[in-house]
């Protein structure tokens, strides 16, 4: 299809077992429903592969006793155990939470998850 094809021309072609309908309407490409909800499920697909990943490595530093940016206080918590001391301050970006260890470690929170990790 082209698109000086005539206003509202259209082809349906099968990409991946799925049907898409393309309607070319004043030069632009709109793409059928079943072609976006494929993609949509696709994405969420990856998503979830990226989640999981990125679980499997959080699951790895605890085991190690490490802390990254991204745990939330439940795994920092069981990677360096509570926290010696708890310090709150709240802005206009929202609340921060710093927790200090006596070992010198600082590990700042965001809203639920950790965002630097100092000393």
């Amino acid at each position: 299809m082209k698109l000086d094809e005539p206003l509202g021309s259209g082809k349906s072609v099968l990409i991946g077992g799925c049907l898409v309908i393309l309607l070319v309407v004043g030069g632009l490409i709109f793409m059928g429903e079943r072609a976006r909800k494929h993609e949509d499920t696709l994405k969420a697909e990856n998503a979830a592969s990226v989640a999981a990943a990125e679980a499997k490595v959080r699951a790895e530093a605890i085991v190690a006793k490490q802390v990254l940016v991204g745990m939330t206080r439940e795994e920092v918590e069981r990677a360096w155990g509570k926290p010696d001391r708890v310090d709150r301050s709240s802005s206009g970006a929202g609340v921060r939470e710093q927790w200090a260890y006596d070992s010198g470690f600082y590990v700042y929170f965001g809203e639920e998850k950790v965002t630097s990790i100092g000393r």
